[in-house]
């Protein structure tokens, strides 16, 4: 009876996970609405000097001495909430999945500070509410590029290359560069709408790969059944 239980446990959790990299894989909808709603722009818009969040400004004018105009402003910023939405979702799927990682309270509650600084971004444009737009952009920066250092860091859960887990590092390191050259003014032949993209997109990259391997690599996520405290007593004996 109790192994039946398990055995049904563990099939949940995996079917969790794999719920998880479903949800994950989403997150290319938000490179995909700013290409939509940049089209819709009756003026030039620049990669290079134009943040991701004048895409989301409610009104037309002047805005860090560039003109702004974002027709299709609504369809941003619901984008940006609907990421924040994605990565809860799938975190609070993919649990399992760091049931045996000593530090999967911090990845969960850095995943947690990401959703909601993105669900933020959306609720509060920049022009609307420019400080809670960017202590919501600051954190998910912050929090999401931090994350994937420490899966990078610690992960020993999941039976996957060394290479995978070395990528979750120099994507993290390069979103936090990103972010401090950023918030500095610097955009190294990039701009400083250039540089913002890096900050930004490491973390939804990481996810939409993070969730194909979930899908493709099944055999290798799949969790191994939970031993009970009495079957590694008899065991021993």
């Amino acid at each position: 009876m109790a192994s039946t239980r398990r055995a049904s446990t563990n099939s949940i959790d995996k079917l969790r996970i794999r719920a998880a990299g479903a949800t994950w894989i989403c997150a290319v909808q938000f490179f995909i609405a700013q290409a939509v709603v940049q089209f819709a722009w009756t003026t030039p818009f620049s990669l290079a000097e134009h943040f991701i969040s004048d895409l989301g400004n409610t009104t037309c004018g002047m805005y860090r001495a560039l003109y702004v105009c974002s027709p299709w402003h609504v369809w941003m910023n619901i984008s940006f909430s609907l990421q924040g939405v994605i990565i809860l979702t799938g975190t609070a799927l993919v649990v399992p999945l760091f049931q045996r990682e000593p530090s999967r309270w911090i990845v969960i509650s850095l995943f947690v500070l990401t959703g909601l600084g993105m669900i933020g971004v959306g609720v509060f444009p920049e022009d609307v509410n420019n400080s809670g737009h960017v202590i919501s952009a600051g954190i998910q920066f912050v929090t999401g590029n931090t994350a994937l250092i420490v899966i990078g860091s610690t992960g020993k859960t999941v039976n996957l290359k060394r290479s995978w887990f070395a990528a979750s590092i120099i994507l993290g390191v390069t979103g936090l560069a990103a972010t401090i050259l950023f918030v500095n003014g610097y955009g190294l032949g990039l701009g400083v709408g250039g540089m913002e993209r890096i900050a930004a997109y490491t973390f939804p990259i990481w996810l939409i790969a993070a969730g194909l391997l979930i899908l493709t690599q099944r055999e290798r996520i799949d969790l191994p059944l939970k031993t009970s405290r009495s079957n590694k007593v008899s065991s021993v004996r």
